[in-house]
């Protein structure tokens, strides 16, 4: 049975992605508020209108990504949001989540994800703030999802 529902749940905000897109925008915020003139031949330079256009452009995107990506549960459908990128999964279609942690990542930085298996094969990750809340809502829609040891253990 598939309930009705429109339930949003925003994306963590892991210490990696603050600082990445913190960094990113930054230095581009720096970088006209102190640097100085180019040097040399540059195709583009910052202090040009192209420059400014481009710069906009990366903390445009990097904001979109920031503030828009989340999760929304809407009539047994698992709608994803990753800035412009969007994707839908049917929830029935979901037999495995598992919780994972990205390899790329020290250890300190604690970069969970969960995993989300469907009968496509096809594999998504997503990082919902409040993942015990997510996991009951999917399991609600469909009993058979095999939620991995791992997480009942962190549930408990």
């Amino acid at each position: 049975m598939v309930e009705v529902m429109d339930v949003y749940f925003p994306s963590r905000k892991d210490l990696l992605f603050v600082l990445m897109y913190g960094g990113i925008i930054g230095s581009i915020v720096l970088l006209y508020l102190f640097g100085g003139d180019a040097a040399g031949w540059q195709l583009i330079t910052y202090k040009s209108v192209p420059g400014y256009l481009l710069s906009a452009g990366i903390i445009g995107i990097l904001s979109w990504i920031w503030f828009t990506t989340g999760y929304k549960i809407n009539a047994g459908i698992l709608h994803i949001r990753f800035g412009p990128m969007r994707k839908k999964i049917r929830i029935e279609d979901i037999h495995k989540v598992e919780q994972r942690t990205s390899p790329f990542a020290a250890p300190t930085l604690a970069v969970r994800r969960l995993e989300i298996h469907s009968t496509d094969h096809a594999i998504t990750h997503i990082s919902p703030k409040d993942e015990e809340a997510f996991l009951r809502l999917l399991q609600r829609n469909n009993p058979r999802i095999d939620i991995s040891q791992t997480l009942r253990e962190a549930e408990t």
